[in-house]
């Protein structure tokens, strides 16, 4: 456990601009998992969003690049890996030998620091379905070179995979095996759950789970360039190569101060340099060196210039200096008003039971469904990268008791699986297994006035949440579904990223226009049952 100052300001943060963040990002309705302060390697103040807490392993979708920047400058300070290793002659001589002109020039010249630091000019598909394409190696190689390796930069994921794979291909082990007892051990993290393909090796550049706790540690460890309570993790030699940049203004849509040093943003605002780990869907570490503090942030929410923007306006002047004291009448309401956020925000209001008799006629009864490929349990977002999809919901069952919901259900690539769910405005934790992948969903229930049975389901620690809606008719049941975000917040994502400019009125409007045309067709589809006899 990380230690943890009695108040704010006995570390020096300021709890009135910590609360003034808070409440703008809650004010644009942003979908925040967890807060945390850092400073002087304590924890200044935490605020975590119900069902959310400390302890809930967190997808950190591209955040996992800076995990592996991590390993392989563990790997360098081993002699494993030589960042001037011209990768295609030493791997990959095959491929090599089938090349011609400028795309064979290009791949002589392609090294590990061109592909660690996004500049080595191979483009990938940006949706690629990774069950369907079952060697992403290969998917890589196939790939198009499109600019001289060192001479520009283009983010892919596919380069930290590459990564990934030659750590293994050196030492023989994972990127999870390789870390355990060089990063996770020595630190107190629990090993983490890892993506990987159907060869076994770990995702790289997504799919990683931690904790908002091993996201603090990792802050840590950075800001005391490269120790973790007295022990050097990494070299501080790397330390500097890696907080080097490579590339400026690499991210124009969001901050036109960034850089990228080694799977690692850079960014100079408000005249300070700072560390920015960086992952879809919220998933942040700012690292401030010149102040020993840092901010964690985990969230379900991909507007990503509104959450570096609002973070500089509030820090780093939120950074002041140590107080021996605190006004215990401040201090009361500030703690008061982070609990706060632990009030379950979804059916806080939720009606008594009050369709007994519905209850009764359908308890225990099988439901048969039609259902499309993609309706689950889960929003498409959640498991789109998983080398085993789930989806195409099979079955159900409704089980109803005193303690509130068991929702059953079977559906591609899993057993008969149960989700109970609170039936009082409170969530149930489950931990359940789908395809390979153990997911912990927080569910709820309710009937609405309409006499519709509906289920929250909060997949907590990943972006997507959904709400299953089932209307009975008789002998038939229609299912409606809802995912939050949804994939108008991902399109414009994209669009803004991808091709560095804001989305303006004249696209968006496209992007409301298309959405949920797109989103009743792939990702909230509808499905249609009947009780079996």
């Amino acid at each position: 456990m990380l230690e943890k100052a009695l108040f704010p300001e006995q570390v020096g943060v300021d709890s009135d601009v910590v609360t003034s963040h808070i409440k703008y990002l809650e004010s644009i309705g942003m979908r925040m998992d967890s807060y945390v302060v850092l400073r002087h390697g304590k924890v200044a103040c935490e605020c975590h969003w119900t069902p959310i807490d400390a302890k809930v392993p967190h997808d950190m979708f591209s955040l996992s690049k800076s995990i592996v920047s991590t390993a392989i400058g563990i790997a360098y300070d081993e002699g494993i890996i030589d960042l001037n290793t011209k990768i295609y002659p030493k791997y990959f001589q095959h491929k090599l030998n089938q090349m011609k002109d400028k795309q064979r020039e290009w791949a002589e010249k392609m090294t590990i620091h061109d592909v660690i630091s996004m500049r080595a000019g191979v483009v990938t598909p940006i949706i690629d379905d990774k069950e369907k394409n079952t060697d992403w190696l290969q998917a890589f190689l196939d790939s198009k070179i499109t600019f001289e390796p060192g001479t520009d930069f283009k983010y892919i994921s596919e380069n930290a995979f590459l990564l990934s794979w030659i750590i293994q291909k050196e030492t023989g082990l994972n990127l999870t095996e390789y870390l355990t007892p060089r990063l996770y051990e020595p630190m107190g993290i629990k090993v983490p759950f890892w993506e990987k393909n159907q060869q076994d090796v770990n995702a790289g550049g997504w799919g990683l789970m931690l904790t908002a706790e091993d996201l603090c540690k990792l802050a840590i460890l950075y800001l005391n360039k490269g120790e973790y309570n007295g022990k050097r993790i990494f070299s501080e030699e790397w330390y500097n190569l890696a907080t080097t940049p490579y590339t400026e203004k690499t991210y124009p849509v969001f901050t036109d101060k960034s850089e990228y040093g080694y799977q690692i943003w850079i960014d100079h605002e408000n005249d300070d340099t700072t560390y920015r780990f960086t992952g879809l869907y919220g998933q942040f570490i700012f690292m401030f060196p010149d102040y020993d503090a840092a901010v964690v942030i985990t969230a379900s929410d991909n507007r990503d210039d509104e959450s570096i923007h609002s973070l500089y306006a509030h820090y780093p002047k939120a950074f002041i200096e140590a107080k021996e004291e605190c006004n215990s009448e401040k201090l009361n309401t500030f703690n008061k008003y982070l609990d706060s956020r632990r009030i379950s925000p979804d059916f806080k209001n939720a009606s008594p039971r009050r369709n007994i008799p519905m209850e009764k006629k359908i308890n225990n009864r099988m439901i048969k469904l039609v259902s499309p490929q993609n309706l689950s349990v889960l929003g498409a977002v959640n498991y789109f990268m998983w080398r085993k999809k789930i989806g195409k919901l099979n079955d159900l069952k409704f089980n109803f008791s005193a303690d509130g919901l068991e929702f059953s259900f079977k559906e591609k690539n899993c057993g008969r699986t149960v989700i109970k769910a609170g039936m009082k405005g409170e969530y149930i934790r489950n931990v359940v297994r789908l395809a390979e992948t153990d997911v912990v969903i927080d569910a709820q229930a309710t009937w609405n006035n309409d006499g519709s049975l509906e289920l929250f389901i909060c997949p907590s620690g990943r972006p997507q949440r959904r709400r299953l809606t089932f209307v009975f008719n008789g002998n038939t049941v229609k299912v409606s579904s809802k995912t939050d975000p949804g994939y108008g917040d991902l399109a414009k994502f994209n669009i803004e990223f991808n091709f560095a400019f804001k989305v303006g009125e004249k696209i968006q409007s496209v992007i409301d226009t298309c959405a949920p045309i797109f989103e009743s067709v792939y990702s909230d589809p509808n499905a249609y049952g009947w009780f079996m006899k």
